[in-house]
């Protein structure tokens, strides 16, 4: 699992996380870098107050406020669905002082809300590998287009960064639109999976927080646990078929509905020279 310097340095380990990342120091096929404190990635926070299985969500607890005030956080994208969202409403908006907003993915891997973990909780599913993931992004992908563009569109606008992008588990849909904005700002394509692999590293054996409830479904937990994983080969797939489907990222975006004067204003909002203090 690839966890070099780089990625590594992204983490930010404060209380009630796990996946908290600052993307800033990824670099660019053209000399750039990522400014720190613009961009970040993470998994649902819960009110720590909340009756909720701390388990499977990060949970804040107030007396770590000015850890997270400090991230200077102005904009938080929800990218979960209503039923995730009813059933754990996202305190990153308290935490951080950022103005919420959303943009609906009905899709989801981990988290006991999710479409995938309904479908094997409801008997559909009995196993679940790398290819099936990929499967799932890629339709993800094909079907919610103008939903990505969206969400890109409104991260470009003019005092929406710093950002934090969210959904539960800071894997799957984050996953995807973190590996779209790096495509776009021209990170290599080896450092986006990478990004996207750390997860691993960060929530290793997250199918054990889900193992109970999985077996009295009648699940083998080890047949499923890709669900609840970031297998490099996943989101290589995808990303080819964006290649191969959609002519990349950016011809994907427009193509759904995204200006392309977008990818101009991320590029100039995100990234700057390395030698810029």
């Amino acid at each position: 699992m690839p966890d070099g310097p780089t990625l590594t340095s992204t983490h930010l380990a404060i209380p009630g996380t796990t996946n908290l990342r600052d993307l800033g120091g990824l670099s660019t096929d053209d000399g750039k870098i990522i400014a720190h404190g613009r961009l970040y990635r993470a998994e649902v926070l819960a009110r720590a107050s909340d009756d909720v299985l701390n388990a499977l969500h990060g949970a804040y607890d107030p007396a770590h406020a000015q850890k997270f005030r400090a991230l200077g956080v102005r904009s938080v994208f929800d990218l979960r669905s209503d039923r995730e969202f009813d059933s754990t409403p996202s305190a990153w908006p308290e935490a951080t002082g950022g103005e919420a907003q959303r943009f609906v993915f009905a899709e989801g891997g981990e988290g006991k809300e999710t479409g995938i973990v309904l479908r094997i909780m409801a008997g559909e599913l009995r196993k679940f590998d790398a290819e099936d993931l990929a499967d799932f992004y890629r339709e993800t992908i094909d079907r919610a287009g103008a939903t990505f563009a969206a969400t890109l569109t409104a991260l470009a606008e003019e005092g929406s960064l710093p950002a934090l992008v969210h959904c539960t588990a800071g894997k799957d849909r984050t996953g995807l639109v973190i590996a779209l904005v790096l495509e776009l700002l021209g990170v290599p394509r080896q450092v986006i999976v990478d990004d996207y692999a750390y997860t691993q590293v960060l929530r290793p054996n997250r199918v054990d927080a889900y193992a109970s409830m999985l077996r009295e479904a009648g699940v083998k937990p080890q047949a499923v646990r890709v669900v609840f994983e970031t297998p490099a080969e996943a989101m290589q797939l995808t990303l080819a078929h964006v290649d191969e489907a959609h002519g990349g990222a950016a011809a994907y975006l427009v193509a759904a509905g995204m200006d392309r004067k977008v990818i101009l204003a991320l590029r100039a909002a995100l990234l700057v020279d390395p030698a810029q203090p």
